[in-house]
């Protein structure tokens, strides 16, 4: 890491202190300028994708209940601020933020940040750590749709969502996260192209993304995006309150379905798991190897860790429609459940993996700008 680097470390964690103060509000802001006169309090600050807020929010309540009871000795502030998962590596690479723990929406972010750390910074350390990331929850990438839509329209996979699309006769409209900024966004593309070469997605090359076939359909398969964003909570959301007049399909994580499935007043949100298979978003989380990181910061990190990983935290995380990576956890019916929520129990679907071939992994967004920007 560079001097320069180093230097503006304090000043931007300062405004980065501030920054989610003002994020979390009265409580947070309260205890933030008390503690910030006191030397002794240790800070964690830990990035993590938006679709999970709910639970860390939570989690992070329970664990400094505990914590101040555990250790009334050793005054701790944690500050959790949820970021796009290629957002978060850009601020990362610009030294605008300095997480502790850092947690993207899957793990195909891990190699990435670590490319892109030694390019930026010419070092030979990798800043993640990848074999001692700590995976607990998953959630693969579903097509959101409206229950009233999908019985006129049985949408089964992303080539019925392309027929669709290259129907005339149909009015549609559909959305996903921008994929230079949001996993979602980026899984989704990589499924589409998927469905488009008919191969694996662990399959796709560089050959395939300068195909001007695939290209061609990617083209219009994007042609009806109504939006990009780089938050996935945030496009639930939007889908939500907006209805299907404005949204009638969406590219969202299963999790979310629960969040606004029962409570739209414009309808049932239900999610549709493609045929074609789909990719899963694991949402590892990482003590980061890096120079900003004080080793008791590390050891602090690491408990929150093992509390994040123990089974009454896990379990909570299920009430937000998370799936436990320790299949011995049982999932609530009456979270997953279709009729009320909208999403299955049992995860009959293919798991795909992202392409092998790394080049193409790092060039599929700018295959897809270079396509949603072409003329049909």
């Amino acid at each position: 890491m560079t001097k320069s680097r180093k230097v503006k470390k304090n000043s931007k964690a300062l405004v980065f202190i501030f920054f989610i103060t003002g994020f979390f509000g009265g409580y947070l802001s309260t205890n933030l300028f008390f503690l910030l006169g006191q030397e002794d309090i240790t800070h964690i600050y830990i990035i993590y994708s938006s679709e999970k807020a709910s639970w860390m929010t939570q989690a992070y309540t329970d664990f400094m209940e505990e914590w101040e009871k555990d250790h009334p000795d050793e005054k701790i502030m944690i500050h959790i601020h949820p970021y796009g998962s290629a957002d978060s590596i850009i601020s990362i690479l610009n030294g605008e933020i300095f997480p502790t723990i850092w947690s993207p929406a899957s793990s195909i972010w891990m190699p990435y940040l670590n490319t892109k750390w030694k390019d930026y910074t010419g070092s030979e350390t990798e800043i993640v750590d990848i074999d001692e990331a700590v995976k607990i929850i998953y959630s693969p990438v579903v097509i959101a749709t409206w229950e009233e839509f999908n019985k006129t329209n049985d949408i089964k996979g992303f080539n019925n969502v392309f027929d669709l699309i290259a129907d005339l006769d149909v009015e549609f409209k559909m959305a996903h996260t921008d994929p230079r900024l949001s996993n979602s966004g980026f899984m989704t593309v990589i499924m589409a192209i998927s469905a488009a070469t008919g191969k694996s997605s662990e399959d796709i090359t560089m050959e395939d993304l300068k195909d001007d076939y695939i290209q061609k359909w990617l083209t219009v398969f994007e042609s009806t995006a109504v939006m990009y964003g780089k938050s996935t909570g945030f496009l639930s959301k939007y889908m939500q309150s907006q209805g299907p007049d404005d949204l009638n399909l969406a590219f969202l994580y299963e999790n979310l379905i629960v969040d606004i499935s029962s409570e739209s007043t414009e309808g049932k949100i239900i999610a549709i798991y493609p045929e074609e298979g789909t990719l899963y978003s694991d949402h590892p989380f990482c003590i980061l190897n890096a120079d900003w990181i004080s080793p008791k910061q590390e050891r602090i990190a690491g408990k929150f860790l093992k509390f994040l990983n123990e089974r009454e935290t896990v379990k909570s995380a299920l009430e937000y429609g998370f799936r436990p990576i320790d299949s011995s956890i049982p999932l609530d019916k009456d979270i997953f459940n279709y009729k009320k929520n909208g999403i299955t129990y049992n995860l009959n679907v293919t798991e795909l993996s992202v392409p092998k071939d790394e080049d193409a992994l790092l060039r599929i967004p700018d295959m897809w700008l270079l396509c949603k920007n072409r003329e049909l």
